[in-house]
Formats: structure tokens, sequence, C-alpha cells
């Protein structure tokens, strides 16, 4: 039988070609962004319609003021305004569906909380672009498989993930310090003016998002200066005079008004120098670049640091072209954040682009020197790769999709808040530390306080305060301590040990997430000193007599009337020859 050779020459040609490396790299790297997204974004109602995050009413209320006003200044420069405008952008949309629905035609003061999740919303796809972002980055210096590595590493980073659900301007910087790169990186083949002026005029934008940001220009300085198509000192110049312009042009489109208004802008950026330069109790310390290492080395982040410090160190021997540009940024921004007083792990989160790249480098570099010491290795070369890679991402991983789900549940302030509202007596006067949880003010009487020791113990009992509302995120940091913040805990442990705990919110998180969830203890100032009165050693067989110290009945009592309180003391008196003019004392803990 006769074969059809034109039967033979269809069915080749109708075969499916390889995909072309280049097309597998862009399908992982949307997977990956789509993963980066669903990280990002899950989660992100948390808390509404109530706030606990302290920073995002100061972005979102600007914007939102600026669509409900028409006024486009801000008044106020303590954040740049670039992720202001862009917020007030992404509202636009919300509040346009939200009237079609009939939910009105203006804007409502305060915002509604549907512009914290649309904010959320916008901070969680700039969060989940910059993982492409840095494949291009990486790729166009290193590789198209440090590429990969490096986007896959920060897709898991549990840091980038956690503030990629805040309107904060922490992640949006990373962004566009990220870009600033890449197009420093076009400027490093060949320093044409458009690179230029677009690598600078994204630095602009990353100091209109956040100041720090002002340190992407040295790169793209030192790009130009290592570009080998740059010839002669005059030209040069020019184009690092082009840069700069280039570079304010791009602050003052984030944040004209700075110009504008230039004496409420210093005195707003006086304002941020000074804060950072002094102090803010509990997050403030000597030695703050050791704070931050110790903090991402003990940290679900501790496998990606290592591998980025790791590849610091790397870049610093092989001291390539990219390597300069990459470090240009990443050592004078440390030493910019290590150089504060007042640390906030936040402040490290525009680094972690370039650190991914750095350790996604190192990793890449170290399989393939095996691959060359033992030749066995290299048809292997990938999947080893691939299994260091998911090792390093496998903690993180598990945080952050702990993380999503505990921000999914409802939070335990929200529950501590019911339970107040419902529970505790009208008209009472309740004192709450900064961003409190939600007490309805119209049913108590709330005074609100930056901590509780902002006021002595006298003053509680002056003002006859009944209910005090603790916060213990602030505390745990100024108990690790104790020389630094004496005074502060001292006052602290005065008002608390003349007051007993009606109930108490822990937090249902992993150990690792505690930092940002605080336990809320509620406190109660009794009318009367409850004690239990213990025999005293020496002659507590024969007199029952009692020592002059007594401790306290118990740390948990149910919220009852002073009356009852009062009957539980008189008879407590009656078995112990308690003086009773202890009648109304505070009970001391």
């Amino acid at each position: 039988m006769n074969e059809n050779p034109k039967g033979r020459g269809g069915l080749h040609r109708s075969a499916r070609p390889p995909l072309q490396p280049r097309r597998v790299s862009f399908l992982l790297v949307l997977v990956l962004f789509l993963m980066a997204f669903v990280f990002r974004a899950w989660g992100a109602r948390f808390g509404l319609p109530d706030f606990y995050h302290p920073d995002e009413h100061a972005i979102v209320e600007r914007a939102a003021a600026i669509l409900r006003t028409g006024d486009y200044s801000p008044h106020w420069f303590n954040y740049p305004s670039a992720y202001i405008y862009a917020q007030a952008l992404s509202y636009i949309p919300y509040f346009l569906i939200s009237a079609a629905r009939g939910f009105g035609n203006t804007i409502p003061d305060p915002a509604p909380y549907g512009f914290y999740f649309a904010g959320r919303v916008m901070t969680a796809f700039l969060g989940a672009l910059t993982v492409p972002l840095v494949y291009v980055l990486a790729s166009r210096l290193y590789g198209r498989r440090t590429g990969l590595v490096s986007s896959t590493l920060l897709t898991f980073c549990l840091l980038h993930v956690v503030h990629s659900h805040y309107v904060t301007t922490d992640v949006p910087v990373a962004l566009f310090v990220t870009l600033t790169l890449v197009f420093c990186s076009l400027v490093l083949q060949k320093a044409e003016k458009k690179y230029i002026i677009l690598a600078a005029l994204f630095a602009g934008l990353s100091t209109s998002t956040k100041y720090p940001g002002a340190v992407t220009l040295l790169p793209v300085l030192v790009a130009q200066v290592l570009a080998p198509a740059t010839r002669g000192w005059e030209r040069l110049g020019q184009r690092l005079g082009l840069s700069v312009g280039a570079f304010m042009v791009g602050f003052l489109v984030g944040t004209p008004y700075a110009f504008l208004e230039l004496n409420t802008f210093l005195s707003s950026l006086a304002s941020v120098l000074g804060h950072y330069g002094t102090s803010q109790p509990g997050f403030e310390g000597g030695n703050t670049w050791l704070w931050y290492l110790r903090q991402t080395l003990t940290s679900a982040d501790a496998a990606l640091a290592g591998l980025g410090l790791a590849g610091i160190v790397w870049a610093a021997v092989k001291r390539r072209r990219g390597d300069l540009l990459l470090l240009s940024f990443v050592v004078p921004y440390y030493l910019l954040i290590s150089l504060w007083q007042v640390r906030f792990e936040r402040n490290l989160v525009p680094l972690l682009p370039v650190l991914m790249v750095l350790a996604g480098r190192v990793l890449v570099d170290a399989v393939s020197w095996l691959a060359t010491r033992w030749p066995a290795l290299r048809r292997r070369e990938v999947l080893i790769l691939s299994c260091l890679t998911a090792v390093a991402v496998v903690i993180p991983t598990k945080a952050v999709l702990d993380f999503d789900s505990a921000l999914s549940q409802r939070d335990h302030r929200t529950a501590a808040a019911e339970w107040v509202n419902a529970n505790l007596p009208p008209r009472s006067k309740i004192v709450t530390e900064g961003f409190p949880i939600p007490v309805d003010e119209d049913h108590f009487e709330v005074v609100q306080l930056v901590r509780i020791d902002s006021e002595d113990l006298e003053w509680y009992l002056d003002e006859g305060v009944e209910y005090v509302i603790v916060s213990d995120g602030h505390w745990r940091l100024l108990f690790e301590d104790p020389g630094r913040y004496a005074r502060e805990i001292a006052t602290y442990q005065d008002i608390l040990n003349h007051s007993i705990v009606v109930q108490e919110f822990p937090p249902e998180t992993p150990a690792l997430l505690r930092r940002g969830y605080p336990t809320i203890p509620i406190y109660h100032f009794p009318d009367v000193l409850i004690l239990r009165l213990e025999p005293s050693r020496s002659n507590s067989q024969t007199s029952g007599a009692y020592v002059d110290s007594f401790a306290p009945l118990s740390r948990k009592l149910l919220v009852t009337t002073k009356m009852e309180l009062k009957a539980i003391a008189a008879a407590a008196i009656q078995g112990s020859n308690m003086p009773k003019a202890a009648i109304g004392m505070p009970a001391v803990l």
C-alpha cells in the first residue's frame, strides 16, 4: 500500500511548533502578575466600615476632599501629592456606580468607606504591576532566567504583600523606583535623550509619591556616567543638567502646589524631617541600620532578605555596570533611612524590587556555577533553580496566605467595639488611645488620648474616668526598651494597677503577624478596693489575723454595678476585720 506523501506533509505541517522562550516567559510573568494581584487584593475590605490603619485617612480624606470641593490643593504636604491625586481618580468610577445605584449624587464628609476599598484595590494593582516590571529590569540587566526568579520572589514577598493592602505611599513609590531603574537600564545601553528624560521624570514622580524617592535621581546620573555612548565631559554635563530639569518637572507634575504654596510645603517638609529626626515613642532608637537588618532576618521574609544581602555582596564583587546601577540606589537609600531616629519596617518597601533582582541574580549565578563545576547537573539546571526558588518562597507564601485569611475575617477590634457598645453603662466616661476601636460616641463620653500615659493617674481620678480601652500595639514596643521608656511604663502601670480588666480581645492571628494586630483590653476603675485576703504565715492558725498587703481578687471580672461591688467589699471586710475606710478606694492590682 502506497503512502500519500502529500498526506505525510500535511501531518508534518499541522504539528505545533514548540513554544518560544520569550512566549513562555510572557505566560509565566502573566501568571505571576495575576497571582500577585490576588494576594494583594484578597481581604481589601478588612475592617470596613471601620478604619484601623493609622495612615490611610491622611490620603483618602484629602483625595475625597479634592473631588468634593474642586480645590486641587491638599493644603498639606507631609506626604507629597502624587498618590493623593491618583487616589482621587480611582474614586470616580466607584462614585458614579454608587450614584447610578441610588446612593446619592454628592460625596459625603468624611469619605464613604467604599473609597477606602477602591483605594486599597488600586494599591494592590500597583503592587502587582511591580512584579512584571521587576522581570523587565532583571532580564535586561542579567537575563530572562534571572527575571523570572526575581519576579517570583517579589510575588510572594510578605512585606510587599502586606503594604499592598493599604492606601499608603510605600508600594506606589516602589513601583516608580522600579520604572526609573528600567529606563536607567536602557540608558546604560545607549544614552538616548528620550530614555534619560523618562528615567528622570519617573525619578521625580518617585519623589512626588514619597520624599525618600529622591534617591532615585542618583542612579539616573550614574547611568549616564556608565553609559558607553557618552563621550566628552561637555556633552555629559548637558545630559546631567537635562536629567535634573526633567526630575524637577516630574516632581512638580505630581506635587504642583509645592511651588504654588511654598510656605506650606516647606513647613510640612520641616515637620516630616523633625518627626523622623527626633522621636516617636516605640518607633525610635539607635543603630537603626541594625534594627532594619534584624527585622528582616527574623521575619517570614528571612530567606528572601538573606538572598538579597548576598546579592548586594555579589554585585559589589562583580561591579558590572548593571551592578553599579542597582547599588547606586540600594546603598544610598539604606544609608538615608538608617540616619533617622524613627524607624518603620515599611520604609524598606522601596528597596524590595531591587533586592529581589539582586537575590534572583545571585541564585541564578550560584546554580550556574554548580552546573559548571559538575557538568552532570547541566541538564537539571532549570529544575534545581526552580526547586531553590520554591524553597526560598515557601515560608513567605504560608505567611501571605495566613495574612490574607486573617484580613478576611471579622477584625477583633470590631468585636471589641460591639462588646463595649452593648455592655458598658450609657454615658460612661471612656478614655481611648490614638486610632481607637469605633466606640459609639453618642452613647458614651469618649476622651481620646495619644496614649493612656498622656495623663497621669491623678487626672484620671479627678476627671472621673470609668473605663480605659488600651491598644497594646504601642506598649509591646515600649516594654521592649524599659530603660528608654521608664516614665511612660511607670505611668502606664500606675493607671492600670488602679483598675481591673473587665474584658480582653486578643488577635487570632499567627505569631508572625502579631505586630499589626494589638490586643484590646478594657479596664474599669471601680469605686471600691476588691482584695483577696490571705492569712499571715506567723499566726494564721491561732488568731486568723491577715497580712497588711493584699493580693487582688481577680484580674478579670464581669461588669457589675457599683452597689454589687460595694456589697462584695463589705462582706470581705466583715470577714477580715479590714478597716471600713477601704470602701470607696480604687482597686489596687
